[in-house]
């Protein structure tokens, strides 16, 4: 249940505004990542570009880390809700 939680979670970092975007998952290191990078951030020219790209990253990098703490806090309430079910609740 976490892992397909984790593996469908998509956040998206970066501004299109910038001319670049980072999709990734809640895995870490990502299985899902695709960057994105438009004429308008290629027309930035080289190091802007470059720290547009580290900063998309991080962005997509630091939501998909609230979004694997999501999907852990929601196992553990899911294990605790079982344990009562089965009235192991201590």
């Amino acid at each position: 249940k976490m892992e397909s939680a984790i593996n469908d979670l998509r956040v998206i970092g970066g501004d299109a505004a910038n001319g670049v975007t980072v999709e990734r998952d809640g895995n870490m290191p990502p299985r899902h990542l695709v960057v994105t990078v438009t004429d308008d951030g290629k027309a930035k020219g080289k190091e802007a570009l470059e720290g547009l790209i580290v900063e998309a990253l991080k962005s997509a990098a630091d939501k998909s880390k609230v979004g694997r703490d999501q999907a852990q806090k929601d196992m553990m309430t899911y294990i605790s809700d079982s344990m009562k079910k089965m009235g192991m609740n201590g």
